[in-house]
């Protein structure tokens, strides 16, 4: 592989320097993710926009993930994946400081122009994000080793993670202290500081060297790229699993930091704290995930964090405002196996796609879990307003669509069964040898699982 060839010196500054662009990059890209809190508040607390026009500003990345399996060939064709990357990122560092300038003149009653205004924004913003996304996946092979990918993706996640943490530590406090005399202006103040982390971002992105792999990914048509892509049953089925993952965690998933600011009536900086704490344990299991993943494959790692962390998800059936303290819990655990399913499936798809037909697998996974996932959290805003017209326990429909929520994804964990992956462990293996997070089994009411031996054990020959 070309990224082999590389100086030992050329190879260690391509790595600092995606940990350091991916530290001040982090700011803008969790405002750009869906369903976080930043944006919830904004969208919900600030303009009071319903919880149905919400869920179609939610659904955009989703939408937009899908248009650009159709783009994402024309510009491979014509431009480089450091290109396309960079370009883009300007194009969406652009969309933020339009809004940022804007906000103190769009109306904060909920009324049409300032739906109109948001969804063509974030549209824009997330058809940017979009391509960004696939160019970087791409690019990012171009360079790194794969023997090196588990371990440095690992590290460079839990650094990246740290730096969110000081981000949302000073977002939260920001809203906290404009809470009471002008919460447009500490949106403001937050989306400058992530613009200008960002532009500082890409500029070191420009620095680092990639050699491209333009006879393997560039030739062919977009139909050549999905008829080898099937050819791979064990791409194919991951890519069903993402589009099943998807449809079921888009329909409930975007609503969580509303129904915590409405239900629980929780504080915007409390809803930070709680994300703070998830992305604060996140990093710190990250390097266990990383090892993991290198000795004992994705799928294991895949179909243990997932399940847990659904399961870790039912304990919100017991919150209410009196017992807020229990999401902070619930975060807590859940930033341990949520961390590890996100690196796990970037890991994955990494690891499955063809080297001849990278940038359009890569991009057909996206699409394909976005397709599925489009309509989800619209059809869950309209569900939301249809249950709360209907009743005023704000708290139980809560608790009812939790659950709902929970159950729907854990029953994808059954086709990560199906797919093979190449020098994987068993599950029995891979459990077995996470000892440090088989601990948090217990804050779940399973402490079995912290002494329960995984392992066979061999039998006696004489036997």
């Amino acid at each position: 592989m070309p990224s082999q060839e590389y100086a030992p010196s050329k190879l260690r500054s391509n790595m600092r320097l995606s940990i350091i662009e991916g530290v001040v990059a982090m700011p803008l890209v969790f405002m750009t993710m869906p369903g976080n809190f930043l944006v919830a508040s904004l969208a919900t607390d600030l303009l009071n926009i319903s919880a149905g026009s919400y869920g179609i500003i939610a659904s955009l990345p989703a939408w937009c993930n899908i248009l650009q399996l159709f783009a994402i060939p024309a510009m491979t064709r014509r431009a480089s994946q450091k290109g396309i990357c960079l370009a883009f990122s300007w194009v969406h560092l652009l969309c933020w400081a339009i809004l940022a300038g804007a906000l103190p003149y769009i109306p904060q009653d909920g009324s049409w122009p300032a739906v109109v205004f948001m969804i063509s924004l974030f549209g824009a913003s997330s058809f940017a994000f979009a391509i960004i996304n696939i160019s970087w996946a791409s690019w990012i092979q171009e360079w790194l080793p794969m023997k090196s990918r588990g371990k440095y993706l690992g590290r460079r996640n839990r650094i990246l993670q740290c730096g969110t943490v000081a981000f949302l530590l000073i977002a939260s406090q920001t809203i906290q202290a404009f809470s009471q005399a002008d919460l447009t202006r500490a949106f403001q103040w937050i989306i400058a500081i992530g613009i200008l982390l960002r532009a500082y971002s890409i500029y070191l992105q420009q620095n680092i060297y990639s050699r491209e792999e333009a006879s393997l990914d560039r030739e062919g048509t977009l139909l050549s790229k999905f008829k080898i892509i099937l050819k791979h049953k064990s791409l194919f089925r991951f890519i069903m699993f993402g589009a099943a993952f998807g449809l079921t965690a888009n329909f409930m998933g975007p609503f969580f930091p509303v129904f915590l600011l409405q239900s629980l009536e929780m504080a915007p900086n409390q809803v930070g704290y709680a994300v703070t704490i998830a992305t604060i344990t996140g990093a710190l299991s990250m390097p266990l995930w990383g090892r993991l993943i290198d000795q004992h494959g994705c799928r294991p790692s895949l179909i243990i964090s997932l399940s847990f962390w659904m399961v870790n998800g039912y304990l919100f059936f017991w919150t209410s405002p009196e017992s807020k303290w229990l999401v902070y819990l619930i975060f807590a655990s859940g930033g341990i196996f949520g961390s590890a399913f996100l690196f796990g499936s970037f890991a994955m798809i990494l690891k499955l796609v063809p080297r001849e037909a990278k940038t359009a697998a890569i991009s057909l996974n996206l699409a394909a879990t976005s397709l599925a996932g489009a309509l989800s959290p619209i059809a869950g805003g309209f569900a939301i307003e249809w249950v709360q017209a209907r009743s005023d326990d704000v708290l139980g429909i809560f608790h009812t669509f939790s659950a709902i929520h929970h159950t729907l994804i854990l029953t994808t964990v059954t086709i990560l069964f199906t797919i093979e992956e190449p020098k994987s462990s068993s599950i029995r293996q891979a459990v077995g040898s996470m000892r440090a997070l088989r601990q948090a089994g217990a804050l779940l009411g399973m402490s079995h699982f912290v002494n329960y031996s995984f392992f066979k054990k061999r039998k006696d020959p004489e036997e």
